[in-house]
C-alpha cells in the first residue's frame, strides 16, 4: 500500500504512517496516527499572552501519534497508550484499511492470570458485551445468543451480572466460567468489561486459606510502563525510544507471552 491507500477517510480519519519489518529480529515497527480534523487548539505565547490559529489547509489535520510493535514468532502486539488513540483504536484501524477482520486479545498480568488459575469458587460474574457490526457466524453460541438479544431490542451493548446471591455455601460453575474466559480471550474488544469474584486459594496443603477476591481481566491487563524522552522538534516523544521501549516491553515478557502464542 501506498501512503495515501493508507489513510482511512470519513468522519474519523486516521493512517498507518510507518510499517517497517525487521527480519533478524522477526517483527513489524508500525506508527499510526489519528488526524484531529476539528476543536483544533490554538496556539498561545507564554511571554506576552498572545494567540492564533494553528495555519492548516482544509484538507490537513493535526496527527496524533502512536507506535506499535507486532512480534511474529509469539504472534503478540504491543501497543503504546496515548489518549484516545488506544489498542482499541488501532485494531479497527487496520482492519478498515486492510479490508480484513482484525481482533486484539487482551492479555492478563502475570499475577492477575495466576490468581484466576487457583479460583476454586466463583459467587459473582460481571461482563459487558458490545454488539458487533456482524453477528452471524459468531462460532461461540452462548455469546452469540446475547448479541441476538442485544439485536432484538436495538441496543449497542449489554451489562450482566450472575451471582450465587446469598447463598454462602453455593458457587457459580467454574468449568462454565473458565470457557467463558476463553471466549474473552477470543473476542477481543467485543467485551467491554469481565470480573470475576470468588475464593481463590492461598498456600499449600493443610496450610492452604481461601480468601475473597476479584479478578477484572480488563484493569488488570498486562502494561508497561517506560521512561521515553522528548523530541526537540515538535516536543513529541521520541520515535525511536518509543520502539526501543515496546522493543523492551516484549523482551522483558517474553517467557510468560509464550503461552497465549496462536
Amino acid at each position: 500500500m501506498n501512503a495515501v491507500e493508507r489513510i482511512r477517510q470519513g468522519s474519523d480519519p486516521a493512517a498507518i504512517l510507518v510499517l517497517q519489518r525487521d527480519d533478524r529480529e522477526q517483527q513489524f515497527l508500525g506508527e499510526a496516527a489519528r488526524i484531529r480534523m476539528d476543536d483544533l487548539p490554538g496556539i498561545i505565547d507564554t511571554l506576552s499572552g498572545e494567540r492564533h490559529d494553528i495555519n492548516v489547509r482544509a484538507q490537513e489535520g493535526l496527527s496524533e501519534e502512536i507506535h506499535f510493535l507486532y512480534d511474529l514468532n509469539l504472534n503478540i502486539i504491543a501497543v503504546q497508550r496515548k489518549g484516545h488513540f488506544r489498542a482499541a483504536a488501532l485494531e479497527k484501524l487496520i482492519s478498515d484499511i486492510s479490508r480484513t477482520a482484525v481482533s486484539f486479545q487482551a492479555i492478563l498480568r502475570r499475577d492477575a492470570w495466576e490468581r484466576f488459575q487457583r479460583m476454586e469458587l466463583a459467587t459473582k460474574i460481571n461482563f459487558k458485551l458490545a454488539r458487533p457490526d456482524d453477528i452471524q457466524g459468531q462460532p461461540r453460541p452462548a455469546v452469540t445468543r446475547i448479541f441476538r438479544e442485544i439485536d432484538e431490542f436495538n441496543g449497542v451493548s449489554a451489562k450482566i451480572e450472575i451471582t450465587v446471591g446469598r447463598q454462602r455455601h453455593r458457587s457459580l460453575s467454574m468449568a462454565a466460567i473458565r470457557r467463558f474466559v476463553q471466549d474473552f480471550i477470543g473476542m477481543g474488544e467485543s467485551f467491554q468489561d469481565l470480573s470475576i469474584t470468588g475464593a481463590i486459594r492461598e498456600g499449600e496443603d493443610d496450610e492452604a486459606v481461601l480468601h475473597r477476591d476479584t479478578v477484572d481481566f480488563l484493569k488488570d491487563r498486562l502494561m508497561v510502563s517506560s521512561e521515553v524522552d522528548r523530541a526537540a522538534r515538535g516536543r513529541r516523544l521520541d520515535g525511536e525510544g518509543c520502539r526501543l521501549a515496546l522493543r523492551r516491553s516484549i523482551r522483558e515478557q517474553e517467557d510468560y507471552l509464550r503461552r497465549f502464542r496462536g
